[in-house]
C-alpha cells in the first residue's frame, strides 16, 4: 500500500461508515416535522419565492411562524425544484451531508489527535445511532450544516494555531463557514466558544497578550457576523431565542430554578443517549420527563455528572488536553440547547445532540490514542476486537432505526411505543389517526394525553378544535374553558369556541366570553366577536331581533 492510500484510507472507511449508516433512508417519504416545513409549505415550491424566505421565518405562520434559517429553505426550495418535490432528493442530500460531516469531523480531529485517534472518533461519530433523527429526517440538513461547517472551521483553526499563525486567509474562510453555519441554524453561534475551548486545552500555551493580538482580527469579524445575524433575524424574529418555549416551561410559567431542575432530572438520559444510546425516541414529555416543582433527589445524579465534567476537564488540561477539549466542546455546543440558558422548544431532543456528540467521540479518540500508546499487545488487540464490536453495533443500530423515519405511518407507531408514557406522544398520534378518520381511536389518544397532563394549552386547544369542527361542543367547551384558564392570552379558537357556547344556547357566557375574546383575536376575527354579542343580546332580550 502506498503512502498515499494509507493517507486515504482512513478518510475512505469513515466515508463508507457514515453511508452505510445512512443510505437506507433514500427511499423515504416526508415524515413528521418535514411535512409542515416542506411538503404542506407552498414558500419553498417555487423558485419565485426564493429572494423572499430571507426575510421570513423558518416555520410558516400556521405553525408559529419561528426559527430564522433561510440557507436550509434555500436548499430545500432547490431540492424541491430539481426534483419537482420528489423526496429521494432530500434524503439524498441528508445521505452527501452526513458523509461529508463524518468527514469533517476526522479532518477536524486528526488536527490533535494522531491518525488512529482521529479515526476512532470519525468512525463513532459515523455510526453513532443518536444521529438517525437528523439524518432520516430531511429538516435535519440544518444540523448538518453546522456541523459541517464548524467542524471545518475548528479543523483550520486548530491547525493553523497548532503550527503556524492564523492568516487574513484563513481568517476569511472561518468567518465565511461561520456565517454559513448561522443562517442554517443559530445554533451555530458557539463558534467562537469552541475557539476559547481550544486556547485553553490544545493550543499551544502564549500569554494571552499574544493570544489576543494573534485572534484580534478574526475574533473582531466573527463579532461582526454575529452582530449583523442577530440585527437581520431580529427583523423577521421578535425574541432571542427564536422559538416558543417548551409547553411546561411556557404553561406552567416554571422559574428558572424549576426549569434547571427539570433540565438536571434529565442530564443523565442526555448522557446515556451521548454515550451508549440503546433506547431513542422522537419525543420526550411528560410523564417521560420528571417536571420539577422545587428541589428533589432526581435532580442530585445530573447536578453531579455536570460538576464531575467540569473537573474532569479541569483536571485533564493539561494531562490530556485533547480529552479535556472534547469536554468543554461538549458543554459549549449543548449549551444553547440545554433549557439552562433561555427555555427551548423541548426539553429534550435527540437532533440537538449531533453536534455536541464531536466533543464525545473526540474524548473517545483521545482514549483510543492513550490505550494504543499504554497497552501490550494482547489487551490490546482485545480492545481493538471491542471497539469493531462496538462500531458494528452503532452500525447495525443507526440502520434499523432509520425505517422509523420511512414515513407517518411507521413513525408515528414506533412513536407510541419508544415513549408509552409521554403526553405527546398519545397526542401526536391522535392527530394522526383524525387524519385517516379513525374517530373512536383518535379520541381514546386524545383523552389519555390529556389524562397524562392536561397543562398544555396547545393541545387541549387542539382537541378542542378537533371537536368543536366536527359538531360536538358539548366535550369540546369544557376543553375550551380549561385552555383558556391556562393561557387567557391566547386568540387562537376564540370564536369557535363562542359558536360552541352558542351551538348550547349558553347566551350569557356567549356574549361574556365575545368581550374577553375581542380583547386576543386577530383583527380579522373582530366582526365575528360583534356578532357573537349581537347574537346573545337578542336571544337575551337586550336588544329586538
Amino acid at each position: 500500500m502506498t503512502a498515499s492510500q494509507r493517507r486515504w484510507l482512513p478518510v475512505a472507511t469513515v466515508a463508507l461508515l457514515a453511508l452505510l449508516a445512512t443510505v437506507t433512508s433514500i427511499g423515504h417519504d416526508f415524515t413528521y416535522d418535514d411535512r409542515g416545513v416542506i411538503f404542506e409549505n407552498e414558500r419553498v415550491h417555487s423558485m419565485l419565492h426564493l429572494p423572499r424566505l430571507w426575510l421570513e421565518t423558518y416555520w410558516p405562520a400556521k405553525y408559529g411562524g419561528d426559527g430564522y434559517r433561510p440557507i436550509v429553505m434555500t436548499l430545500f426550495t432547490l431540492q424541491w425544484t430539481a426534483a419537482n418535490g420528489a423526496p429521494w432528493i432530500f434524503h439524498l442530500v441528508n445521505i452527501l451531508l452526513a458523509v461529508a460531516t463524518s468527514v469533517a469531523v476526522y479532518w477536524c480531529a486528526a488536527a490533535v489527535l494522531p491518525v488512529m485517534g482521529a479515526w476512532v472518533a470519525a468512525a463513532l461519530f459515523a455510526v453513532h445511532p443518536v444521529h438517525v433523527e437528523v439524518t432520516g429526517n430531511i429538516v435535519g440538513q440544518s444540523e448538518l450544516i453546522v456541523a459541517l461547517c464548524l467542524s471545518l472551521a475548528m479543523g483550520l483553526y486548530l491547525r493553523r494555531r497548532m503550527a503556524t499563525a492564523l492568516t487574513l486567509r484563513d481568517s476569511a474562510s472561518i468567518t465565511a463557514l461561520f456565517a454559513l453555519g448561522l443562517l442554517a441554524k443559530e445554533h451555530a453561534i458557539v463558534l467562537p466558544g469552541l475557539m476559547v475551548a481550544a486556547e485553553l486545552t490544545v493550543v499551544p500555551k502564549e500569554s494571552w497578550r499574544e493570544r489576543m493580538w494573534t485572534l484580534r482580527p478574526l475574533m473582531l469579524a466573527l463579532c461582526a457576523v454575529a452582530l449583523g445575524y442577530l440585527y437581520v433575524r431580529g427583523l423577521v424574529q421578535a425574541d432571542l431565542a427564536g422559538f416558543l418555549p417548551y409547553p411546561i416551561f411556557r404553561f406552567l410559567h416554571m422559574s428558572a430554578a424549576d426549569r434547571i431542575g427539570t433540565m438536571m432530572s434529565e442530564i443523565p438520559r442526555i448522557a446515556q443517549l451521548l454515550i451508549f444510546p440503546t433506547k431513542l425516541s422522537a419525543d420526550y414529555s411528560p410523564n417521560d420527563v420528571i417536571v420539577a416543582n422545587g428541589f428533589s433527589p432526581f435532580q442530585l445524579p445530573g447536578y453531579f455528572i455536570c460538576v464531575a465534567i467540569v473537573l474532569l476537564a479541569l483536571v485533564m488540561r493539561h494531562r490530556a488536553p485533547v480529552a479535556a477539549f472534547g469536554l468543554v466542546w461538549t458543554i459549549v455546543a449543548f449549551l444553547p440547547v440545554s433549557n439552562l440558558l433561555v427555555p427551548a422548544g423541548f426539553v429534550t431532543a435527540e437532533r440537538t445532540l449531533f453536534f455536541p456528540s464531536v466533543g464525545v467521540v473526540l474524548v473517545a479518540g483521545a482514549v483510543a490514542e492513550y490505550a494504543r500508546r499504554r497497552l501490550a499487545a494482547g489487551r490490546l488487540r482485545l480492545a481493538a476486537a471491542g471497539l469493531m464490536l462496538l462500531l458494528a453495533a452503532g452500525l447495525a443500530r443507526s440502520i434499523d432505526r432509520q425505517r422509523v423515519w420511512k414515513n407517518n405511518d411507521d413513525f408515528f407507531v414506533a412513536l407510541m411505543k419508544d415513549a408509552p408514557n409521554g403526553y405527546r406522544a398519545h397526542f401526536l398520534y391522535a392527530r394522526h389517526i383524525g387524519l385517516k378518520s379513525q374517530l373512536t381511536w383518535m379520541e381514546r389518544e386524545y383523552r389519555r394525553a390529556i389524562h397524562i397532563f392536561p397543562y398544555d394549552a396547545g393541545m387541549t386547544l387542539s382537541v378542542a378544535d378537533a371537536y368543536g369542527r366536527a359538531g360536538m361542543c358539548e366535550p369540546a367547551v369544557p376543553l375550551f374553558e380549561w385552555t383558556y384558564a391556562i393561557e387567557p392570552s391566547m386568540g387562537e379558537g376564540r370564536y369557535l369556541y363562542v359558536y360552541c357556547l352558542a351551538k348550547l344556547g349558553r347566551w350569557k357566557d356567549v356574549r361574556r366570553e365575545a368581550m374577553v375574546g375581542m380583547q386576543y383575536v386577530p383583527a380579522r376575527d373582530i366582526h365575528l366577536m360583534h356578532q357573537g354579542i349581537r347574537e346573545a343580546n337578542i336571544s337575551l332580550g337586550r336588544i329586538p331581533r
